[in-house]
């Protein structure tokens, strides 16, 4: 029985990790998108 919950508590784990992933990625992802947007904007606002 013991090794069953072990196992179980690995793949949740597992699966927490995956997500864990997926939400900085998503940050990541966010935060150069922002980035981006927001370097060309000051880029435009300097040029003028």
């Amino acid at each position: 029985m013991a090794p069953n919950i072990l196992l179980a508590e690995k793949t949740d784990m597992g699966n927490g990790d995956l997500f864990e992933m997926l939400t900085y990625l998503l940050v990541v992802l966010v935060s150069a998108v922002v980035m981006i947007v927001w370097l060309k904007r000051r880029g435009r606002r300097k040029r003028k």
